[in-house]
């Protein structure tokens, strides 16, 4: 709960990113209202960084640096900074993204308005530095926040989340996100073993525990990089099978019981990764009464023209008497390309 004044701690993981952190960086230290404190862990970058980010902190003392002899990975550098943070609570940033000027100020309204969050997440703006092409994910996107009315910060508890999951997924970015730090480590922090999919677990354990204010506002920029971690590591099919077992194995895990049994309602904040899951489940008995309650959410939404994507995009232009894109009650398009 807060309780006073916040203090906010940006966490920022970076490894080779010494021409990215240029940016990076620059936005963090412009915040409208500073964080008290920016820690940086360098996870045994062999480029520039480090001068860098010295550089940084040269003129702005609340940066403080944390350096691996060597690289770990980024679970263990968001871990070790999550550890190294003095702050209630923590935006993770990343080196290779920016976020808007106003993001710690709007988020710590949301906080400051609903004290019993602990975490708040916004809008987001998918960023293409190739061409500089900036695509925002709002109210009108169905990645972005459909369930939003107005324009001031709200809360969603527990019991409404599941209720939204059942209609279609609800999407909670961690590049969007304020956290109570105490949550994430009550969480387990970053596991390691979930690789690209460890603050997808974090940010719904969270959420799915003791809900979430959404700010409705674009606070920042989801870079869009085909080299990106999550991006190489999808394009390994062993490891995502690997990933997504041991996203089964968590989920198995006592404390994480209201998670599985959330899921099971509800298992739409898989889809992004549901055909990866279903071909990893196929292959270990053990693991089939997870399969079920998968393979029934796939089902279903296959009936309702909504999954997979090439479908969905049928369904739509014959629903649609202009051959345009068919939309639901709530204005949102039926499907996101971006689903298994």
């Amino acid at each position: 709960m807060a309780a006073g004044p916040l203090s906010i701690s940006i966490v920022l993981p970076n490894y080779n990113h010494s021409a990215e952190l240029e940016t990076s960086l620059a936005a963090i230290v412009a915040q409208k209202r500073p964080a008290d404190e920016i820690v940086v862990v360098d996870d045994g970058s062999e480029d520039d960084s480090i001068a860098v980010i010295q550089r940084f902190a040269a003129a702005h003392p609340a940066i403080r640096l944390v350096r691996h002899p060597r690289r770990l990975g980024v679970a263990a550098a968001v871990n070790r900074g999550l550890r190294e943070a003095r702050s209630d609570y923590v935006i993770l940033a990343s080196a290779d993204e920016k976020i808007d000027s106003e993001m710690t100020f709007w988020l710590e309204h949301a906080i400051e308005r609903f004290p019993q969050a602990e975490l708040a997440v916004s809008f987001y703006r998918e960023w293409f530095p190739a061409t500089g092409v900036v695509r925002v994910h709002d109210r009108s996107s169905v990645s972005g926040m459909w369930y939003a009315s107005g324009d001031e910060p709200f809360f969603v508890d527990p019991a409404r989340l599941r209720v939204l999951l059942r209609k279609q997924i609800v999407f909670l970015h961690v590049n969007t996100a304020i956290f109570r730090r105490q949550a994430l480590l009550d969480v387990g922090c970053f596991a390691p073993d979930l690789r690209w999919h460890a603050d997808w677990f974090a940010i719904y354990a969270i959420a799915l525990r003791s809900g979430f204010c959404a700010v409705p506002r674009a606070l920042s920029y989801f870079r869009i990089d085909e080299e990106s971690y999550s991006a190489r590591g999808i394009r390994d099919p062993a490891l995502r099978r690997e990933v997504m077992l041991n996203i089964i194995d968590r989920l198995g895990q006592p404390e994480f019981a209201y998670f599985r049994d959330a899921l099971r309602q509800a298992p739409s904040p898989m889809s992004p990764f549901m055909r990866t899951m279903l071909i990893a489940l196929v292959r270990r008995p053990q693991h089939y009464r997870e399969l079920f309650w998968i393979l029934r959410w796939w089902l279903i939404e296959l009936a309702r023209g909504r999954r997979p994507a090439a479908w969905a995009s049928l369904v739509q232009r014959v629903r649609s008497p202009r051959g345009g894109l068919h939309e639901h009650r709530s204005g949102q398009p039926c499907a996101d390309r971006r689903h298994d």
